[in-house]
């Protein structure tokens, strides 16, 4: 089963590491599980999904959720995290519908600039099966 509500995006900032480790501990107690793969931290929830790919330039995101108020609650709870880094660390999040295979929306819309492992991601959902 495909979430029907998903949206990817990409923020610039640095250090990205460090800034991922920071939006999983600060979202440890609403998720029900926090998956590392290489580059990348899957945050599981009830009716939904984030995953944080740490890229060179900064970190892109994408969000599904099976309902529209999962998806808006998970999303508020990134730019909330978001909103905790520094001032000025972050000036925009540009939010892009998504379908199918995790970051392909975010990789057409900027194109490959980031140097960084391409390969799709299975969803939490997709797992399960």
């Amino acid at each position: 089963m495909t979430y029907q509500n998903a949206t990817e995006a990409f923020v610039a900032l640095q250090p990205a590491p460090y800034v991922v480790e920071k939006i999983c501990r600060w979202n440890l107690k609403v998720c029900l599980s926090i998956t590392v793969r290489e580059d990348d931290r899957l945050l599981d929830f009830e009716d939904g999904c984030a995953i944080i790919r740490v890229v060179k330039d900064g970190l892109i995101f994408r969000i599904s959720a099976r309902d529209l108020v999962t998806f808006y609650g998970i999303r508020t709870l990134i730019e909330g995290s978001l909103g905790k880094l520094p001032c000025g660390s972050i000036r925009s999040i540009e939010w892009l519908p998504a379908q199918g295979v995790p970051f392909r929306a975010i990789y057409e819309h900027l194109g490959d600039r980031f140097g960084h492992n391409t390969n799709p991601v299975a969803l939490p959902d997709q797992q399960r099966r």
